[in-house]
C-alpha cells in the first residue's frame, strides 16, 4: 500500500478548512446563545423582588409575571423560610419597576378559565414609593374553583333551606296557601252559578222589555187614531162654526132690528105697548146671553177675536 503523498490536492490546507469549520460552528454556537439569552431576556437588567405566601400551590419557577397584560418578568426561585411560609423570588425586568409600587399587590391568577397560571401585579399609585432591590411585595392569592365552589355552597344552603320551608309551608294542606286556593276555587264555582242566574235575569228582563215595548207600540198607535179623531172633529167645527156664527149675527140683527121697530111702534101706541116692549127686550137680553154662552163654548172661542179695549183721547191742560 502506497502513502497518500502530501502534494495530493485534496489534502492541501487541510488546516485552515478545519479551522473555518470550528470557528464557523463556534459562531453558529454563540448566535444560537446570544438568540436563547435575548430571548429569556438574559442580557437585560433585571431587579429581584419576593412576597410570602401561605402555600405553593399553583407557583412553579419560570411562571411569568405579568403587569396590565404585560410580560415584566418571571418566577426566579421558590424556597421556604424558618416558619415553613413560602418565599417567592421574582425577577423583574428593571424597566417596569417604576409601575412597581409600596402599594402595588401581587396576584396568582389564571389566563382566562381554563389558561396557564400567571402572577399578576396591580399598578400602585402616583405618590408611592417604588419598591427597592430585594424588597417585598404583598401578596394575594385568587380564589381557586373549589375555594369559589365552597363559598357559593355556604351561600347558597340557606336559600336552599328557605326554599324548602316554603315549598313545605306552601303543601301544607291547613297551610294560609291550601286554604287560600280552596276558597278562590269555591269563589269561581259561586261565581259561575250567579252568571247562570244573571244570564236567565237578563233573558227575562229582555222578555219583559220587549213585551212593554209592544204595550207602548200599541199605545202609540191608539193615541195616534184619537189625534187622527181630533183632529177630523177640529176641521168639522172649523167648517160648521162660521155659518153658525153668521147665523146667530143674522139672528142678533133680526132681533135688533125688531126691537127697534117695536120701540117706534111703542112709541106711536104709546101705554099700550108698554107691556110688549117689555117682553121684547126680555128676548133680546136672552138672545145676548145665549150667544155669550155659546160664545164661550171650547171650540168655538178658539175663533171669535175679542175686540181691543179703545180709550177715548182726551184734551190736556197743556194742548188748550
Amino acid at each position: 500500500m502506497k502513502l497518500i503523498k502530501e502534494t495530493d490536492p485534496r489534502f492541501m490546507n487541510i488546516e485552515k478548512k478545519v479551522g473555518s469549520f470550528v470557528l464557523t460552528a463556534v459562531i453558529g454556537i454563540i448566535a444560537v446563545a446570544v438568540f436563547i439569552g435575548i430571548q429569556q431576556e438574559i442580557f437585560i437588567p433585571k431587579t429581584k423582588i419576593f412576597f410570602i405566601a401561605g402555600s405553593g400551590q399553583g407557583i412553579n419557577e419560570g411562571m411569568a409575571v405579568k403587569l396590565s397584560g404585560f410580560k415584566i418578568g418571571k418566577v426566579e426561585k421558590l424556597s421556604l423560610d424558618d416558619v415553613a411560609r413560602v418565599k417567592v423570588d421574582l425577577s423583574i425586568n428593571t424597566k417596569y419597576m417604576r409601575w412597581i409600587k409600596t402599594d402595588s399587590k401581587a396576584k396568582l391568577t389564571k389566563e382566562g378559565l381554563i389558561g396557564e397560571s400567571i402572577i399578576e401585579i396591580t399598578p400602585g399609585s402616583v405618590k408611592a414609593n417604588i419598591i427597592p432591590e430585594k424588597g417585598m411585595i404583598t401578596f394575594e392569592r385568587e380564589k381557586g374553583v373549589g375555594e369559589i365552589a365552597e363559598e357559593l355552597k355556604n351561600e347558597i344552603k340557606p336559600v336552599m333551606t328557605e326554599i324548602k320551608e316554603i315549598i313545605h309551608y306552601i303543601n301544607d294542606p291547613q297551610g294560609d296557601v291550601k286554604q287560600t286556593l280552596q276558597n278562590i276555587n269555591k269563589l269561581s264555582r259561586d261565581l259561575s252559578a250567579t252568571r247562570e242566574h244573571a244570564d236567565t235575569l237578563l233573558k227575562d228582563t229582555n222578555k219583559n222589555i220587549t213585551s212593554a215595548v209592544k204595550g207602548v207600540d200599541s199605545l202609540l198607535g191608539s193615541t195616534k187614531e184619537t189625534i187622527s179623531t181630533i183632529d177630523n172633529m177640529i176641521k168639522k167645527i172649523d167648517k160648521e162654526i162660521p155659518p153658525m156664527l153668521e147665523k146667530v149675527d143674522k139672528g142678533l140683527e133680526n132681533i135688533q132690528k125688531t126691537t127697534e121697530d117695536l120701540k117706534k111702534t111703542a112709541e106711536q101706541s104709546a101705554g099700550s105697548i108698554t107691556p110688549i116692549l117689555e117682553k121684547g127686550t126680555k128676548i133680546a137680553e136672552d138672545a145676548k146671553e145665549i150667544v155669550n154662552s155659546v160664545k164661550q163654548v171650547w171650540p168655538i172661542r178658539l175663533f171669535i177675536e175679542i175686540p181691543e179695549e179703545k180709550t177715548l183721547k182726551m184734551d190736556s191742560y197743556e194742548n188748550k
